[in-house]
Parts: structure tokens; C-alpha cells; sequence
């Protein structure tokens, strides 16, 4: 049987190092052009990264389903890790309608308001300081 206070801090490892890694993913794309292709890439990532399962040998644990999909193709094959897949293919498409949802809102409210050009081409003419040293 599994301790219960290494299991609590193999999690507690994992999401600290989770968040690390998704603070730096995040910062990493924050820069990309394309807004929704952006949040979308941010939520996946994130969602990969954080999304536990159960355990296949042993259900009372769950386990990062990412590391389980892996391990569980490996040792007893296609037909056994199909579970894990389905749930991170769901949760994929999840993440894609989260990130469409925030693309939306935050180009609905975020963006400042375009400056009105002012009329006239005089009015739009630089003008420098005065400074009083003549």
C-alpha cells in the first residue's frame, strides 16, 4: 500500500513544478499574434499538464493523466490506456471552447478605445515647447 503523506507530497511536488512550468508557458506565448490560436494554446497546456485520473491498478489514487497515458501504453497496451485518452481528448476540446471564450472576452472589453484622428491639417501639425529662452 501506498503511503498517504508520499502520496500527498509527490502531488504537492507536481503542482508546484505544474506551475512553474505553466507560468512559463504562458509567458512564453503571451506574445503571440493570433489571439485565439494564443489562449487556446495557454488553456491546452495547462489543462495537459493538471489533469489527474484515476490510477488503472489502483483506483483510490489519481494520478496525472498524461504520465498514466504514457505508462499505461506501455505496459499493458492500447485497449487499457483508451480511458485516459478519451478523457485528455475531452478535455481537449474543453480547453479549445475555453480558449475561444477568452479570445472573446477579453477582445470585447480589453482593447482600449481607437483614438479619434484629429480634422484638419493644421490641428494635426506638431507644435514644439515653448521653454522662454529667446
Amino acid at each position: 500500500m501506498i503511503d498517504l503523506n508520499d502520496y500527498r507530497l509527490a502531488w504537492q511536488v507536481y503542482l508546484g513544478v505544474g506551475a512553474l512550468a505553466g507560468v512559463i508557458w504562458c509567458l512564453l506565448l503571451r506574445r503571440f499574434p493570433v489571439r485565439v490560436l494564443r489562449f487556446w494554446l495557454m488553456t491546452a497546456g495547462v489543462v495537459f499538464l493538471f489533469l489527474p485520473v484515476r490510477h488503472p491498478d489502483m483506483p483510490e489514487l489519481w494520478v496525472p493523466s498524461a504520465g498514466a497515458a504514457v505508462l499505461t501504453l506501455l505496459t499493458d497496451g492500447v485497449e487499457a490506456a483508451v480511458p485516459i485518452l478519451v478523457t485528455i481528448g475531452a478535455s481537449q476540446i474543453l480547453a479549445l471552447v475555453v480558449g475561444v471564450l477568452l479570445a472573446y472576452v477579453f477582445s470585447a472589453g480589453g482593447d482600449s478605445p481607437k483614438k479619434a484622428k484629429p480634422k484638419g491639417g493644421a490641428a494635426s501639425a506638431r507644435t514644439e515647447p515653448d521653454i522662454g529662452l529667446e
